[in-house]
C-alpha cells in the first residue's frame, strides 16, 4: 500500500471512531481536515507517513502554520489539538507505540477582550487536558467540567449538588440546581456529553461518605476551592490563560445564546435573577459583580 493510500485508510478508520464519540459533525470534519493537511505536509516536507510523525515533525508543522501560512495562534493550536487527538487514538488502537504529541506544547494564547468564554478549539483543548489527568480523578473531574460547560452551573451550586439532584436515562437527563432558597431552584436538561460524563463518574464514585454528588477520594464533599483549583490546573495543562470556573459558566451562556438567540432562555437556564444580567453574553465586557462572586 502506498503512503498516500495508507494514511487515507487510517483516516477513514479514525473518522469511524470519531463518529461514535458523540462529537458534532462539524467538529469531526474539522479534525479530519486538519489531519489530512498534516499528513500531506509530512509526505511533502519530511517524506514520512502519518503514523511515522515525530514530535519534531509536529513542531516543524506548527512553525510552518505560523510563518508560511500566517495562521493566528488559535488556529495553530486547533491543528495541534487535532494532532494530539489523532495520536491518542492511534495509541489506543495499537497503530503506534509512542505518542509524539505529548512532548509538544500548545502556543500561549491570549484571551479575547470581547468574549470571556472559550471557543470550540479552546474547549476541546481544555476537555482533552482533563482526560489526560490522573486516571483515578478523570471520571470525577471530567463530569465536573462537562456539567459546568453544558449547564452553566455556578461553582457554589455544583458543590451543593446531591445524588437525588441528578436524573439520568438513556435518552434524557435532568439536573436540579438548588439556589439559595426554593424560588431560585431550577431544572436544567443534560445533553449527551453531560449524561455520558455523569454516568462514567457515578460508576466510579466512592461508596463512602454522604449523598453529596462530588466527593474527594476520602469520601468528603468537594469544596469550592478544590473545584477552582482543578479548573486552573487543567487550564494550564491545555495552554490556556486566565481560565476560571466563571469562564466555563460564561462559555455555556455564550453557546446557549449563539444556538438559540434567546436571552430569556439564557437567563432561565443560568439562574439569573434579572434578564439584564444575561446581556453580558451579548456584550461580555459588561460584567455583573454579583455573578463574578460565584
Amino acid at each position: 500500500m502506498t503512503s498516500e493510500a495508507e494514511h487515507q485508510d487510517t483516516l477513514v478508520q479514525y473518522q469511524k471512531y470519531l463518529d461514535q464519540s458523540g462529537l458534532s459533525q462539524a467538529t469531526i470534519k474539522s479534525y479530519i481536515g486538519d489531519m489530512r493537511q498534516f499528513a500531506s505536509w509530512l509526505e511533502r516536507a519530511r517524506t514520512r507517513s502519518l503514523l511515522e510523525g515525530t514530535d519534531e515533525d509536529i513542531r516543524g508543522y506548527s512553525l510552518e502554520l505560523v510563518r508560511a501560512k500566517a495562521h493566528p495562534v488559535a488556529t495553530v493550536n486547533r491543528h495541534l489539538q487535532s494532532i494530539r487527538k489523532f495520536f491518542r487514538y492511534a495509541m489506543q488502537s495499537g497503530l503506534v507505540e509512542h505518542d509524539p504529541s505529548v512532548r509538544v506544547k500548545l502556543l500561549p494564547q491570549p484571551k479575547s477582550r470581547v468574549s470571556k468564554g472559550l471557543d470550540e478549539s479552546e474547549m476541546e483543548s481544555f476537555l482533552d487536558a482533563v482526560q489526560q489527568g490522573p486516571p483515578h480523578l478523570v471520571p470525577r473531574d471530567y463530569a465536573i467540567v462537562q456539567l459546568m460547560l453544558q449547564t452553566g452551573i455556578r461553582v457554589g451550586e455544583l458543590t451543593r449538588l446531591r445524588l437525588p439532584d441528578v436524573s439520568l436515562s438513556e435518552e434524557r437527563g435532568v439536573l436540579k440546581i438548588r439556589g439559595q432558597g426554593a424560588p431560585q431552584d431550577r431544572e436544567v436538561p443534560l445533553n449527551g456529553r453531560a449524561r455520558e460524563a455523569m454516568k462514567a463518574y457515578l460508576e466510579n464514585r466512592p461508596t463512602e461518605g454522604g449523598d453529596h454528588l462530588f466527593l474527594t477520594q476520602n469520601g468528603d464533599p468537594l469544596s469550592v476551592r478544590s473545584v477552582q483549583r482543578l479548573v486552573n490546573t487543567y487550564a494550564q495543562a491545555a495552554g490556556l490563560e486566565k481560565v476560571s470556573t466563571y469562564t466555563l459558566r460564561q462559555t455555556c451562556g455564550e453557546h446557549i445564546l449563539r444556538d438559540t438567540g434567546d436571552l430569556h432562555l439564557v437567563a432561565r437556564l443560568m439562574g439569573h435573577k434579572r434578564l439584564e444580567t444575561a446581556i453580558k453574553y451579548v456584550q461580555p465586557q459588561l460584567e455583573d459583580s454579583a455573578e463574578l462572586a460565584e
